[in-house]
Parts: structure tokens; C-alpha cells; sequence
């Protein structure tokens, strides 16, 4: 890849391979690359009628649809900054994300509109905004659309979590394009020759940006999917011949538990050859029962907000790599170890900082790493093994106990679909040991004494096992699709099972 920007990727792509599909909607409609390209440059002169002027902030919040794909490449196109803001978000989280980017403007559509906090000055983007685009000349905007450095900070993303404030975190088109780079070749993404890929997780997510840069750099068409549904997923992907597609270890749970469900040895999607994702630990018993109940890998990647796609798994690796590993670096970015185990990073895929400068100050090592908060160490093979947060230990009489250990051993209970194990305060052990496990229409609930059995059989000492089990409907989720377990530990406070 020789483009420095997205605009510049977009539009010699489009000069490369005008008639190649690249964004599909669910029910088939399908933009080229030349189409797409054409769009978002008229996209410039929509946002300028709208009042959109050189030097804003311009948040948006839109589910993962294609009208929502072509405003981001508007943006790209123009002379502002964007902060994209997930479309789960309600008005509270909305309100202090456009604090901390300090927006001037806020896109919405009809689904987003009623998060809008009092006093935003608000551009509806219209259900027929592609149609729209299509009445508008296909040139840019002369005084909106600029050309601009690729090292421009002109993206704010925020991290992720469902109480306090979220830090703003700014990127440039280099630091985004950096990590599609990487993501793409070790993937070996557009390699198949049908492929197809999705977007079925929150466009406005940093992995919006970076995976539709990556179906550029690698020449493959986009579903994109604005809500999941675990009874449709399958037929909608299979309809569409998708070949990769993924999110987080929640979404591969839910096609897992559709394959087991159908009853059928036939794969439910014939066509897909392997999930990826990131965003959460990915436990190696769901990689085996992904291999043994669907016939894929899943081909788990290590990045987050401030650093996207850090390591990926090699489509080469062997299925031991894949599965007890979160791949290695991608070229550009760099990984060590502190003393203490935490995963510090630089690298081109890096941010530059946070908005809040002291907050980006404090996150740094004396000599210039971004400390990541996350636990884990690197294999003579150059893998990540992640191994939690360093602030998720759970602390017994003591003793330093990671819940990601005993939830990866749990999940291996033909009971257990999804579980969560937290530590929640006690007495006279400081804090104890509790596992919340979801219930399934599949399988009868699980007992405790069964889970402490199962752990002992497994060769987990005592002070591991669980102390407390909960059982639950569903888990409060985060808008990436982790388990939010500060909102979790504080529903089930009261009571036990």
C-alpha cells in the first residue's frame, strides 16, 4: 500500500478497480469501490449545506450501515476532526463523550436521535442519505475537502466501559492505516478468491475504520450488519456468502451456540472459513469447540482503542498458536514486558496521545511506553499470551488469583456456555471467589458443588475455586461486546444461589 490517507487509499482504489464491490447492505444492495469513492466525495458538499465548517469536531453516532460507512469516508475527506461515538450508547455516555472530544456538532439518524443531550447542535443524516448523495456533483466541496497531513490527528475514539468518564483518544490515518496494514496480510485477508467480509459490530468502534481500510488494501466487499440477531445471523451470513467475519468472543459464542442448536453436522455458514475478532480474552475451549462444531479456526487478534490491532494470529499459525495465543506483533508495532507483567507498547499503530494531555503523561513509562493495564507475557515463538487486567485480580487471603484462569477452565464444563467470575468483598478473606454463569435452554443449571468438582479434577488449587455461583439471564454488556463486570458484580450484590 503506497496511500498515506484514507481518501488517498479510497480513491486509488477506485482508480485501480472502479467496478470491485465493496460496501453491501442485508438486503443485497451493493456499492463499488468507484461508487463509493464518488459518494463520500459528494458526501463533502452534503456536510458543508449542513453546516459543517473547516476545524470542527464533528461527532456522529449510527448503527453499522452503509449510510453510516459513507459519512465516515466524507469525514476522512474533509478539513475536521471526528469523533465517532458507539450507536449503543445512551444520552449520559453520548453526553460526556462529546465533553471530552469538545464536538461542535453531533450526526445522528432516526435510531440515535433521542441519545442527542440538550443544548448539541444536531445534522440528522436522512434515511435516503444514499440517495442523496447520488442527486449531489461527485466533486469535493472546495473549501471543506483539503488535503491534509496522514500524521493529522483528525479521529477521536474513546474508550470503552458503561459508568465514568471515557478518555478521548486521538489518531491519525497513519496510525489507522498502519494497523489495517497488519491486520490484512496476517490474516491473509482477500487471499480466498470469494471473499467476503462483515461489519457486524459498532461501525463507530476503531476496528470501523481499520477493517474497512483493511477490505480496501485487500479487495473484498463488506456486509455490513446494523444488529445482530443470534436467530438470523446465520442465514444472513450464509445468504451472503461471507467468508470471514467476527467481533468478540461473544459473537463467536453466539454462531457456536447456534451450530449446536440446528443439531446438524452441516455447518450452519458453508461458506466461512474463519472468525476473527479481538477485543476480549478468547478462552482456547471455545477455540477447540468453534474447530470441532463449526470446522474453522477463529483467529483471534490483541489491540484496543489506543493501539488497534497490536498482534494477530497469523492465518499460518498452527492450531496450538491460535488457540493459546493472541498472535504476534504486526509489523510496526512493538511489545515488551514490564517487570511487574504488564504489556507496554509503541509503534505506528499507536496513538499519539489523549486529549487530556496529562492523562496520555501518566500513561506513559519514563522511557516512552504506553502501559496497557493488561497482563500477559510473550512466548519463545514471539506470541501474547494475555493473561487479564492488571486491576481484575481478584485478591484471597493474599493471594493474587486471575479470574480469566478459572473462566477459561470453566468454560470446558459441558455445562457452561458463557461465565464470568468476579471477586466481590468478604470479611473474612478480603475477597471471595464468585462465578456467574449464564443460564442456557440447552442444558440444566449448573450446581456449585459440581463447578468446585470439575476445577479439582482439572488440578486448580482450593483458593481457585469458586466460593459463591450466581445465575443469570443475560450479562450486562459493554458496546464492544465484554462482559461489563462492574455493572455485573453490582447486580448481583445482593443474594446468591
Amino acid at each position: 500500500m503506497t496511500a498515506e490517507t484514507v481518501a488517498r487509499l479510497l480513491d486509488e482504489s477506485a482508480a485501480a478497480r472502479p467496478d470491485r464491490p465493496l460496501l453491501r447492505d442485508c438486503a443485497g444492495a451493493t456499492l463499488t469501490v468507484a461508487e463509493v469513492a464518488a459518494l463520500s466525495t459528494a458526501g463533502t458538499r452534503w456536510l458543508w449545506d449542513a453546516g459543517i465548517r473547516p476545524g470542527m469536531t464533528v461527532a456522529w453516532q449510527l448503527p453499522s450501515l452503509t449510510s453510516a460507512a459513507l459519512l465516515m469516508l466524507a469525514l476522512a475527506r474533509s478539513a475536521v476532526t471526528q469523533a465517532p461515538v458507539l450507536h449503543l450508547y445512551r444520552q449520559r455516555e453520548v453526553c460526556a463523550a462529546l465533553d471530552v472530544a469538545q464536538a461542535d456538532a453531533l450526526v445522528v439518524d432516526g435510531s440515535t436521535a433521542a441519545n442527542s443531550p440538550p443544548g448539541t447542535r444536531i445534522v440528522t443524516l436522512p434515511d435516503d442519505f444514499v440517495e442523496r448523495l447520488q442527486a449531489l456533483p461527485a466533486d469535493p466541496h472546495p473549501q471543506l475537502c483539503q488535503p491534509h497531513s496522514a500524521d493529522a490527528t483528525r479521529w477521536i475514539y474513546f474508550t470503552s466501559g458503561t459508568t465514568g468518564r471515557p478518555k478521548g483518544v486521538r489518531h491519525t490515518d497513519a496510525t489507522l492505516l498502519a494497523a489495517a496494514c497488519g491486520y490484512a496480510q496476517y490474516l491473509g485477508l482477500g487471499q480466498h478468491p470469494d471473499e467476503v467480509g462483515t461489519i457486524a459490530f459498532p461501525i463507530a468502534h476503531i476496528g470501523g475504520m481499520v477493517y474497512l481500510a483493511s477490505a480496501l488494501i485487500a479487495d473484498f466487499p463488506v456486509l455490513m450488519v446494523p444488529k445482530v440477531d443470534a436467530e438470523t445471523l446465520p442465514q444472513l451470513l450464509a445468504e451472503h456468502g461471507v467468508t470471514v467475519t467476527g467481533a468478540s468472543t461473544a459473537f463467536y459464542q453466539m454462531l457456536l451456540s447456534a451450530q449446536i442448536a440446528s443439531g446438524s453436522r452441516e455447518p450452519l455458514i458453508p461458506s466461512l472459513r474463519m472468525l476473527i475478532g479481538g477485543g476480549a480474552a478468547c478462552p482456547p475451549e471455545l477455540h477447540k469447540q468453534v474447530r470441532e462444531q463449526m470446522g474453522v479456526p477463529i483467529v483471534h487478534a490483541y489491540g484496543m482503542t489506543e493501539a488497534a490491532m497490536v498482534c494477530v494470529s497469523p492465518a499460518t499459525d498452527t492450531e496450538e498458536q491460535q488457540s493459546n495465543s493472541s498472535g504476534r506483533p504486526i509489523p510496526g508495532s512493538e511489545v515488551r514486558i514490564s517487570d511487574s507483567g504488564e504489556i507496554e507498547l509503541r509503534g505506528d499503530n499507536l496513538t499519539p496521545g489523549y486529549v487530556d494531555a496529562e492523562q496520555w503523561r501518566q500513561a506513559l513509562t519514563s522511557d516512552g511506553w504506553f502501559r496497557t493495564g493488561d497482563r500477559g507475557y510473550l512466548r519463545p515463538d514471539g506470541r501474547i499470551v494475555i493473561t487479564g487486567r492488571t486491576k481484575d485480580l481478584i485478591i484471597r487471603k493474599g493471594e493474587n488469583i486471575a479470574p480469566d484462569e478459572i473462566e477459561n477452565e470453566l468454560l470446558a464444563h459441558p455445562l457452561v456456555d458463557e461465565v464470568a467470575v468476579l471477586g466481590q468483598p468478604d470479611e473474612l478473606r478480603g475477597e471471595l471467589v464468585c462465578a456467574v454463569v449464564r443460564r442456557s435452554s440447552r442444558h440444566r443449571d449448573v450446581t456449585l458443588d459440581e463447578l468446585c468438582a470439575f476445577l479439582d479434577e482439572r488440578g486448580l488449587m482450593k483458593q481457585k475455586w469458586p466460593e459463591r455461583l450466581v445465575l443469570v439471564d443475560e450479562f450486562p454488556m459493554t458496546g464492544l461486546g465484554k462482559i461489563a463486570k462492574a455493572e455485573l458484580a453490582q447486580q448481583i450484590s445482593g443474594g446468591s444461589q
